[in-house]
C-alpha cells in the first residue's frame, strides 16, 4: 500500500503542469501571486488581456485558496500585470465576474482530490489494523 501512495505521488508530481522551480527544485508548496485570464475577455496591446490577478496558495499545483482578486491587464506567459483605466476597469467587472476566470481541472478541484486520496488512504489503513 505504501508503495502505491508513493507512486502515486510521484504520478500526481509528474504530471503537474505548473509547479513552480527554485534554483531548480520543485516547490510543491506555492504561495503568491497567480494570474488567470478570461475566456471571451477583451485582448489589448502586446500580449495583454483582460483578467485576474489573485493571490493564492496551492498544493501540486492545485489551488488551496485564492483571494484578493483583481480585474487588471495580464499577460499569462510573461507573467505580468499592469492597472486597466478606472472607467474600463468597471464596466470589465459589470461584465465578468470571478468565476469566470480560465482555470485548467487541476487547478480548480485538485485540492479535493488529494483530500479524498488522503482521507482514502486513512481510511484503509485503519481498516486494515
Amino acid at each position: 500500500m505504501k508503495k502505491a501512495i508513493l507512486s502515486l505521488l510521484i504520478l500526481c508530481a509528474a504530471i503537474v503542469p505548473n509547479v513552480s522551480f527554485a534554483k531548480g527544485a520543485p516547490l510543491f508548496f506555492q504561495t503568491g501571486d497567480e494570474l488567470f485570464e478570461i475566456e471571451g475577455a477583451p485582448q489589448l496591446e502586446e500580449g495583454y488581456s483582460v483578467g485576474y490577478a489573485c493571490q493564492h496558495v496551492g498544493l501540486f499545483g492545485a489551488d488551496i485558496w485564492t483571494w484578493d482578486c483583481e480585474i487588471m491587464a495580464v499577460n499569462v506567459e510573461e507573467f505580468s500585470a499592469g492597472n486597466l483605466d478606472p472607467e474600463f476597469k468597471a464596466e470589465m467587472e459589470e461584465k465578468f465576474s470571478l468565476s469566470d476566470r480560465s482555470r485548467n481541472p487541476w487547478n480548480h478541484y485538485g485540492v479535493f482530490g488529494m483530500a479524498l486520496l488522503l482521507i482514502g488512504g486513512a481510511a484503509v489503513k485503519l481498516r486494515s489494523k
